[in-house]
């Protein structure tokens, strides 16, 4: 179970989990709290900056309309399918994408690294990703998010971050066997 403090959402860091957009970003798949809680539906738990120009067409890539090109400079809240297919293609050389950073890590909720969102709810989570998934994509998608917010942390949050991954990959086995894994958990 993720941890929490006070019924408040903690991120992945352990610490109060922060918004991913504001009132001027207009909609970006956040609760009403501009926050990426969302437990069910298209576990939009990933913070991403800037979306439309920081990533290469986001949403195309991964199977849907261009609605991320219009979003330009504003951030988003996206499925954790979505991020892992992303991920998946970039690291495979499907599409290119040289920007390493796109995270707002600490508006990232710590439970998405639970067993509850490997396959997530209505067949959304790391692993599913509207029936254009590709095989171990999660290791794309966690490690891609993993990576960047520990190289992004202070030393109590990498120290946190580290625990919160090796608790939640250590009984999985796509993620447990990797070269990243045996480095960061050893």
């Amino acid at each position: 179970m993720y941890k929490r403090v006070n019924s408040e959402i903690l991120n992945i860091y352990n610490e109060p989990i922060k918004p991913c957009g504001n009132p001027s970003m207009g909609q970006g798949s956040w609760d009403s709290n501009f926050l990426c809680s969302e437990k069910n539906g298209g576990v939009h738990q990933i913070c991403v900056k800037s979306i439309g120009s920081n990533t290469n067409k986001f949403s195309m890539n991964t199977g849907q309309s261009d609605w991320s090109s219009d979003r330009k400079n504003n951030n988003h809240c996206v499925c954790l399918g979505a991020w892992s297919l992303y991920n998946f293609k970039k690291n495979n050389n499907i599409i290119q994408d040289t920007n390493t950073k796109k995270l707002i890590c600490d508006a990232i909720p710590n439970y998405s690294l639970t067993k509850n969102y490997i396959k997530g709810f209505m067949n959304q989570g790391w692993e599913i990703w509207n029936g254009l998934e590709q095989n171990n994509q999660i290791i794309d998608g966690v490690h891609s998010m993993v990576h960047e917010c520990f190289n992004s942390g202070n030393i109590n949050q990498k120290l946190n971050l580290k625990n919160n991954y090796c608790n939640f990959a250590k009984d999985i086995d796509s993620l447990n066997s990797t070269h990243f894994f045996k480095e960061m958990c050893k």
